[in-house]
């Protein structure tokens, strides 16, 4: 099991933005003689109902799909058998996707590019003379190590496939995510997946969104064999969120509250320089809370006196109308490494300087006093390896703040010695014995008892109704036009992460045994494995990823 989670560790770390922008797309293996083309696939804007462009580029790949096959030369070896037809699909990074169509064999998973111009190559052997794609990327069913259910927007049909391969007497990690048309597809292709890699192996490949493997973590981290960033990459990883997601971004906390020029020396023994994990971002300034407190009431008041026909979940009173965690926010950290993803966002613009990733001092201040900033950390503030994202490497012109100061390197804490040094620095504050004692209550505002419904609103952690929309809600809306504009406004938005658990989370010393029944069982996807019938159609509050923050077990409305 340790193993198992180190490779998960290794992959999601591997696939995040420590090297370089033109790095983005995750590692494959390929044969001497499949081509590979290195350059990234054309950035994709995030879709507008004011853009067209979207619309017609969406008819002209369906169309290339439809005409497609997939071009057998690619296959590594002469005798290869397809257990799958051709399946359109996309591999999806951080504002990426590029469509194709997989075939699963017995020996490897193929994704063929598809190939929007109708004329045909020389004959290379990529590109077929009926229009087929070419240039396949190749994964060895030999180096998949584990695999998570994912989403693709809003909708359960896609999955990232893990892989561990010896190179050159290392060993290699990286992921890969694979959206499918349809949950159908996606758990046909599951199934034959862990067939063939469990026909050659002692165990079966994990499923890291899988429940038992949610369990299993919990044990360990309560017996001392993973620390707090493990962990944290494990709860994520298992709440549906991905490094090539930006929707869906794992989300770290601020552990720290010490971060100005005076804070010469950071002594992790004194509770006054760490943040209060019992309270999410928004409730950490009384003053500030008060306010969001104040905005919830009125609408509390109003939704009473417009009587209850007019009341839909998607409208219930909230007390955060911003999330902690959004494609925005993401790039905001990541603006050094990503530069051009924050192009695609500000339509070929950097942002105003004074709104960019300047100071960790003024970043801290701003989630403490801005209504509008909630925003935790991501986990590269806990990964000294991955030092590169507050340095400004490619010399970008960023501009200069009102005080004329020059946006350059973000400004660190005096404490601080170097980017590296000040990750390794934080990275020491999150495997705190002050931060460890506190940390269970932070999970449960992110994966657990207070992430939705009433005890959400107890512990002021409530926000806007469309963060907590899943693939049932999604389902529910009538018309397809009510279905993009809200898939749309809660992928850019922000996201809360599948509950994962139905109890408080332990802490340190209690043992695993107090704890049964503490992991949220996720029905929905159990009934794809097991094949529920009609009868035992999945409610929108029995699903860890649907809007479970808008009805309680007895039915009430937790805001009346």
């Amino acid at each position: 099991m340790i193993s198992l989670i180190q490779e998960l560790f290794n992959a999601e770390s591997s696939t995040s933005t420590k090297t370089s922008v033109k790095s983005i797309n995750p590692s494959v293996s390929f044969a001497a003689d499949v081509a590979f083309d290195e350059s990234a696939p054309p950035i994709i804007p995030m879709p507008s109902f004011n853009d067209k462009k979207n619309d017609i580029i969406e008819q002209i790949s369906e169309l290339a799909m439809a005409g497609s096959s997939f071009d057998t030369t690619n296959f590594l070896h002469i005798h290869e058998q397809p257990l799958t037809p051709v399946l359109r699909s996309s591999i999806k990074t951080p504002l990426l996707e590029e469509k194709g169509s997989i075939v699963l064999t017995d020996y490897a998973l193929y994704f063929q590019p598809a190939i929007l111009s109708g004329s045909a190559m020389s004959n290379n052997g990529n590109i077929g003379s009926d229009g087929s794609g070419g240039k396949a990327q190749v994964w060895c069913m030999e180096d998949v190590v584990a695999f998570a259910r994912r989403y693709d927007g809003m909708k359960d049909r896609a999955v990232e496939i893990y892989l561990s391969k010896m190179e050159g007497g290392k060993s290699s990690h990286h992921s890969v995510l694979l959206a499918l048309d349809s949950t159908e597809a996606r758990e046909r292709l599951v199934h034959l997946i862990t067939k063939q890699c469990s026909a050659s192996r002692s165990l079966p490949i994990p499923c890291y969104t899988d429940r038992n493997f949610v369990e299993s973590a919990v044990e360990l981290w309560l017996s001392n064999q993973l620390n707090n960033y493990e962990y944290l990459l494990i709860l994520n990883s298992a709440a549906g969120r991905s490094f090539h997601d930006l929707s869906r971004y794992p989300v770290f906390p601020w552990v720290l509250s010490s971060y100005g020029d005076e804070d010469t020396m950071l002594d992790l023994t004194n509770a006054e320089n760490f943040r209060d994990l019992s309270k999410p971002i928004g409730a950490l300034n009384e003053d500030r809370y008060q306010e969001f407190k104040k905005r919830y009431e009125s609408m509390v008041q109003q939704q009473k006196s417009q009587g209850a026909q007019h009341n839909h979940h998607q409208d219930a009173p909230f007390m955060y109308g911003t999330h902690y965690s959004a494609p925005g926010y993401i790039l905001f950290y990541l603006l050094r490494v990503m530069p051009e993803h924050m192009l695609c966002l500000q339509n070929g613009k950097f942002d105003v300087p004074d709104r960019l990733f300047f100071s960790m001092q003024s970043t801290y201040e701003s989630a403490l006093s801005n209504n509008a900033d909630l925003k935790e950390l991501i986990p590269e503030f806990y990964d000294p390896d991955c030092f590169d994202f507050l340095i400004n490497s490619m010399g970008l012109q960023l501009g200069n703040l009102q005080t004329g100061e020059r946006v350059d390197d973000v400004i660190l804490p005096s404490y601080a010695k170097s980017a590296k040094d000040f990750l390794r620095k934080n990275r020491a504050a999150l495997e705190s014995d002050q931060c460890t004692t506190h940390l269970p209550k932070w999970i449960d505002l992110i994966f657990g008892v207070t992430s939705r419904g009433s005890r959400a609103k107890t512990a002021r952690n409530l926000f806007h109704p469309m963060s907590y929309l899943g693939p049932v809600d999604l389902d529910a809306l009538r018309s397809d036009e009510d279905k993009n504009r809200a898939e749309l406004q809660a992928t850019e938005f922000g996201i809360v992460p599948d509950k994962l658990l139905r109890k408080e989370h332990p802490g340190k010393g209690e043992s695993w045994e107090g704890t049964e029944g503490l992991v949220m069982p996720d029905v929905l996807r159990d009934s794809y494995n097991y094949g529920a019938s009609s009868s035992d159609r999945i409610t929108k509050k029995e699903h860890t990823g649907s809007n479970d923050g808008f009805s309680l077990e007895d039915g009430t409305n937790p805001f009346a």
